[in-house]
């Protein structure tokens, strides 16, 4: 390239007329800009291509959550919805509340007891009330993750510290009708009365929908099943298919169809997990804390590791992989020593896993 650009110059200064100088410098110059712009552009163009062929393959399956009042829902919102929970309630069930305060505070009021005054349509009543992990939020996180698992899509576990403060009051006594409508639960709660927090719900960007499939039969070997295809509308989005009575079923997924393969029996209607894509300019919800998220910003070297086998992984190999994560910007990767100061029971960080462990 130097030997190149020294015989040009060799031979422009060969050239007597200024003019003629003058013009072929400006040519030279135009034609190689123009050059270079040409593959920088093409170079440019062929890392989009291989980034985005490379690109995240669960980009369109992370959850987000976040806590908000019940009049604080955005009913026109397209990216936030509220959990919805199973209405059957479990012997003594009063409601649920939100306590914003630390895992040992909640743990202490998980093991204890308190004196409550509770309203009803029926008449007033004085109880004694214990707290748990709200049943119905945890069966709501399991069966969805029961659906990723069906569906044979990732699972990365779902980043929402609120699943955990929200907690059901029972009475304890059994004196409060089980017909009886609840107005209010007033609980002494001494010093944890401040993180109280009524009429709170829990939202995600997971959506429900019905939709009606074409269906055909097929053969394979001496078994045969139903195909059922769905069109995708929406490339945006995250589909889970979950064909009801179905416990055995695969799901095909393509850019522009998904196919459902069942054997029990055709489905003129399946429904459809949507995970919608985070559009918080647009979305009104009126959010208490911010949404938490296990959203990965993929590297470079990440895209690369998603293609690689790895057998034993270094603290350096683990602190990238935590660090694609947007919640563990804010943490600092340590060792796990043995002599912590006090001993801590652990908490089961997803209740569908029996292990109680961290």
């Amino acid at each position: 390239m130097e030997n190149r650009k020294e015989l040009l110059k060799s031979r422009i200064s060969q050239i007597q007329d200024p003019v003629q100088k003058r013009l072929l410098q400006d040519v030279l110059v135009d034609v190689f800009g123009q050059l270079l712009d040409y593959s920088e552009e093409s170079f440019y163009n062929l890392e989009q291509k291989i980034d985005h062929e490379r690109d995240d393959p669960d980009s369109h399956y992370y959850i987000y959550t976040g806590v908000c009042k019940k009049d604080g829902l955005d009913s026109a919102s397209r990216s936030l919805f509220e959990i919805q929970r199973d209405e059957q309630k479990t012997p003594g069930y009063l409601g649920t509340l939100f306590l914003a305060c630390d895992y040992l505070k909640i743990h202490a009021c998980l093991s204890g007891l308190f004196r409550a005054e509770v309203e009803t349509d029926l008449g007033n009543y004085r109880t004694t009330v214990s707290f748990s992990y709200s049943h119905t939020y945890l069966q709501a996180m399991e069966e969805l993750y029961l659906q990723f698992m069906a569906n044979r899509r990732q699972w990365h576990t779902i980043n929402c510290p609120f699943l955990y403060k929200m907690l059901d009051i029972t009475d304890r006594e059994g004196v409060v009708p089980q017909d009886a409508v609840i107005l209010k639960v007033g609980i002494e709660m001494g010093e944890l009365s401040d993180y109280v927090m009524d009429d709170m719900v829990l939202v995600w960007n997971v959506a429900e929908e019905i939709c009606k499939p074409t269906a055909e039969m097929s053969v394979a070997g001496n078994v045969s099943y139903y195909v059922h295809r769905i069109p995708k509308e929406d490339n945006d989005a995250g589909c889970l298919a979950v064909p009801e009575g179905e416990d055995l079923f695969s799901v095909i997924f393509s850019e522009r169809e998904i196919l459902v393969r069942t054997e029990n029996e055709v489905h003129q209607q399946i429904k459809l997990l949507k995970i919608e894509p985070m559009y918080q300019e647009k979305d009104h919800t009126a959010l208490e804390f911010p949404l938490q998220t296990n959203l990965r910003n993929l590297r470079h070297a990440d895209r690369q590791a998603l293609g690689q086998p790895r057998y034993l992984w270094t603290k350096g190999e683990v602190e990238r992989m935590l660090g694609s994560y947007e919640v563990f910007q804010e943490f600092d990767l340590i060792d796990i020593r043995p002599d912590v100061p006090q001993e801590l029971e652990p908490i089961s960080m997803n209740p569908f896993i029996r292990v109680r462990s961290f």
